[in-house]
């Protein structure tokens, strides 16, 4: 539970943390490279007092703490969407991507944590590891932080995401600690490139037409659900793109066509089943139209698990910190079908997630033109050092 200075030092972090998130507001940066975010977090951990270190590429850390213990990680992950803005924020991006998922309020409420954590260094039972991560949004990120050893040196024990969001009926600042279990799905993105053969429109008999596959393909793709798997078992299959042909030229029957979609899943033998099916669906649909059919599976990550015994703690000590009233159990059924790459760490230690209310809109995520509020910043910065002293401390 945080003191009284703890709780004074952080709330005067607000207008600090204002600063620095409109400044990654307006400059946003994509996937894995993230070379002016990455510039601009370390000049800020550096001021603080720390020493970061490069986990991977675009992968920041830094540990907090003298005394020897259990260590406890913390995540915020650091880059944006290609969509372009259409808010009226004074700050808004004008380079074509944007903070969309609010990433921005996730690094900006962590650098926050690290300065209060760096405040009260001598109070901690041990250490603090602070990840800011990139990729999340392409479900790579966490994958390479883990490769390049971020829960190693030192050993990391246990560990939390947070991720505000908007809901229309709650109040900015409440805060959700989520359910144990699997709270979130899996996910796999995937391509399926079919090869015709080319021709003229007015006589498809001496073409291969890769449409009339791919629309078979996708037709078919929708009976998993179906007729395949049992429907006790919650899975979402979607194709988001379908590219074929060429534009101003509908008398040509094309060569290639090319289907791009997510799969999203709950439990790993449904996923595994699921893209075995995809393959062999595909595949033989595209044989029997004599063409070829390619099942290619992009990027992915595992459901993302919460720890029971730390889902509890972290509702536990939550609630004796900010009161029961600010404390609220999500209003949406659960798990979310929705996937966050955290998951692969939560395959390998114990971990937790959190939800922060940062918006009363009815405006959901990924939308060009949500808009987070910025009072909570300095809670989000609470809520992430009082869940790892806490813990660290029990």
């Amino acid at each position: 539970m945080l003191t009284e200075k703890q709780t004074l030092f952080a709330d005067g972090l607000q207008e600090e943390l204002v600063e620095i998130r409109r400044h990654l507001h307006q400059n946003p940066e994509i996937g894995l490279e993230l070379p002016n975010t990455v510039a601009f977090v370390k000049e800020k951990l550096t001021e603080y007092g720390y020493e970061p270190q490069s986990c991977g590429e675009s992968g920041i850390t830094v540990v907090a703490g003298k005394k020897a213990g259990k260590t406890f990680l913390l995540r915020g992950d650091m880059d944006a969407l290609p969509i372009k803005e259409l808010t009226d924020l004074s700050f808004k991006s004008e380079n074509g991507y944007m903070h969309a998922c609010g990433h921005d309020m996730h690094t900006t409420m962590l650098l926050g944590a690290a300065k209060i954590l760096k405040e009260f260094e001598d109070e901690l039972d041990g250490q603090v590891k602070l990840l800011f991560q990139p990729g999340e949004e392409i479900l790579s990120g966490s994958k390479v932080c883990i490769e390049n050893g971020v829960l190693e040196n030192p050993k990391v024990d246990a560990g939390m995401m947070m991720h505000v969001f908007p809901f229309s009926t709650l109040k900015v600042g409440q805060i959700m600690p989520t359910p144990a279990g699997t709270f979130m799905a899996s996910a796999d993105w995937f391509e399926i490139n079919i090869k015709g053969r080319g021709g003229h429109g007015s006589q498809p008999e001496t073409s291969i037409d890769p449409i009339n596959v791919a629309v078979h393909i996708y037709t078919a793709l929708q009976e998993l659900s179906a007729r395949e798997i049992g429907s006790e078992e919650r899975f979402v299959l979607t194709i988001g793109e379908f590219t074929g042909g060429t534009p101003g030229a509908s008398n040509i029957i094309p060569e290639t066509t090319v289907m791009k979609g997510t799969l999203r899943t709950l439990k790993e033998d449904v996923r595994v089943q699921v893209k075995e099916r995809m393959v062999a669906i595909a595949e033989n649909i595209a044989k029997a139209f004599r063409a070829e059919a390619e099942v290619v599976f992009t990027n992915g990550c595992t459901t993302n698990v919460n720890d029971p015994e730390l889902a509890a703690f972290t509702k536990d000590s939550l609630t004796k910190t900010f009161g029961a009233e600010r404390i609220v159990d999500i209003p949406i059924s659960t798990p979310l079908m929705g996937s966050e790459d955290f998951g692969e760490i939560s395959q390998l230690i114990p971990t937790a997630t959190v939800l922060l209310v940062a918006s009363e809109e009815n405006i959901n995520l990924h939308n060009p033109a949500i808009v987070f509020d910025e009072s909570i910043l300095k809670e989000g910065a609470k809520v992430y050092f009082d869940t790892a002293m806490s813990w660290l401390k029990k």
